[in-house]
Order: C-alpha cells, then sequence, then structure tokens
C-alpha cells in the first residue's frame, strides 16, 4: 500500500467519556468509536457530542470537515484490491493531515432514520455497521461505512461473497462471531489470526478486532498484517477505559511491524 508510513491504524471502540477520547487522542489513536447500539456500552447523542467537542480541543490542528472528502473515483469494475486500498490510504491520509481522530458510530442492525439522525447530530466521520445489515445499506449512508464480517469457525474468504464486493462499504472489519448472544463485538474474544493473514496476503486492507490486548497486539499484527486494529474490552479496567493500558495499546500496535 502507498502510504506516508507503515504504521498500523489503531480504533479505540466503546468510548463513553470524554476523559477516555481525549487519552485516546493524547495515545495517539486514529479512529475513535462510540456505541449506538444495544450494549453495556451505549451512548446517547449529548453524550457522543460531549466526546467530539472533547476531541476537537484536545487537538492542535482539528480541520478535519465532515462528512469526510470523498475519496478519488474509483471505475465501477475496480478490483477489490484496488477499491479498499484507496479507500484505507484515503482515510489514512485525511487522519494525518487532520489533526484529529476521525469519529465513528457503531449501529447493528438499526432503522436506517436512526443512523442518519445520530451521523448527523454529532456528527460522526465514520459509521460502522456491526450487525446482519445488507451491505447496501452503505450507499444510502453519507459517511464512509465500516462493516463487519464475523468469523468463527467455519469462516471463509471465498464463502463471504460480500465481503469484497465494491462500491459499498468502504473499510472491511474482521471480528470475532460469538456463539449464544445477540450482541457481537467487545466480548475480548479472539478468532484465528490467520484468516486475517489470508485476506492481508491477498492485498486487501482491513481493520482486525477481537481479544486484542496490549499485551497480545505485536503477536496479532505480526501474524494477521492488517491495515488497523480495533480495540474495546482488552484496553479496560473495570469495565472502564485505562488511559494507561489505551496508551501502550496504541503505542505496541505503532511500533508491530507489518
Amino acid at each position: 500500500m502507498d502510504s506516508q508510513d507503515n504504521k498500523v491504524m489503531v480504533k479505540i471502540c466503546g468510548v463513553r467519556t470524554a476523559n477516555a477520547a481525549v487519552a485516546a487522542c493524547e495515545a495517539g489513536a486514529d479512529i475513535i468509536g462510540m456505541i449506538f447500539a444495544p450494549s453495556p456500552r451505549l451512548i446517547d447523542i449529548p453524550t457522543a457530542q460531549k466526546i467530539a467537542q472533547a476531541v476537537y480541543a484536545s487537538s492542535s490542528s482539528a480541520h478535519v470537515t465532515s462528512p469526510l472528502p470523498p475519496c478519488p473515483e474509483l471505475s465501477a469494475d475496480a478490483p477489490a484490491t484496488e477499491y479498499f486500498t484507496a479507500w484505507a490510504v484515503h482515510i489514512a491520509e485525511i487522519r494525518r493531515k487532520g489533526g484529529r481522530p476521525l469519529l465513528s458510530g457503531v449501529f447493528q442492525n438499526q432503522p436506517l432514520e436512526h443512523i442518519l439522525e445520530v451521523a448527523r447530530s454529532v456528527p460522526l466521520d465514520l459509521v460502522q455497521l456491526h450487525g446482519t445489515e445488507p451491505v447496501e445499506m452503505a450507499r444510502e449512508i453519507p459517511v464512509p461505512v465500516i462493516k463487519v464480517f464475523h468469523v468463527d469457525a467455519g469462516f471463509s474468504l471465498d464463502g463471504e461473497s460480500d465481503l469484497l464486493r465494491t462500491s459499498y462499504h468502504a473499510v472491511i472489519l474482521l471480528d470475532t462471531k460469538v456463539a449464544g448472544t445477540s450482541q457481537q463485538g467487545g466480548r475480548g474474544v479472539s478468532f484465528d489470526w490467520n484468516v486475517a493473514r489470508a485476506l492481508s496476503d491477498r492485498g486487501v486492507p482491513f481493520l482486525m478486532a477481537g481479544g486484542l490486548t496490549p499485551e497480545n497486539i505485536g503477536e496479532a499484527v505480526d501474524v494477521g498484517r492488517p491495515w488497523g486494529v480495533d480495540v474495546s474490552s482488552g484496553i479496560e479496567t473495570d469495565k472502564a477505559k485505562d488511559p494507561k493500558k489505551i496508551h501502550a495499546f496504541v503505542r505496541g500496535a505503532k511500533s508491530a511491524k507489518r
């Protein structure tokens, strides 16, 4: 991937307070995720607005506009490698030049009208669809979409026909599918990182989540070779974001080689 540097993008997810957001900013996180789906980390719009204001205030040159500038046009038949690489480079460049982490909202099987209201009101730079939403929904959302694909023992890249579809979601997220619960994500459970490596070997950038911690992030990046990593429970103490763990995680991810 042609980029100014080869450092892993870091998404700190499940942020519920302005203080946690500031800690993520100070640590060098690239994306701050806020959850608007049923979850112990669910927040409302006023709380998200306070977090956004804290992010703006903590950044010396926060001039990212919302919505983000569009990705340079790609031909309709652009291969997946070219399409997702273009988006990855575009988002990383906006983050570097913008002076602040990007703000992402996480939704799971919720009405489009609700997603649009939150995206407009916060405002959000990115929307993450973490449920079983059809990939076509991404075209109805005016900001780039991170689309999750849940990995379990039966997961196959070739069997996920929607994963590499172009002109819909901008970023692929691989996360662990946890059996026996409707709430996916933030469960602290890893999947086989060799699945991620197989996607990387195809030349497709992606985010990787699931059971990541400051202790295992170096190995996770070494094996999976993701474009970016996404962490929530792995940087918490007593179910609250821990600034020391945030800093340790970002430091470990940024120093890892892929």
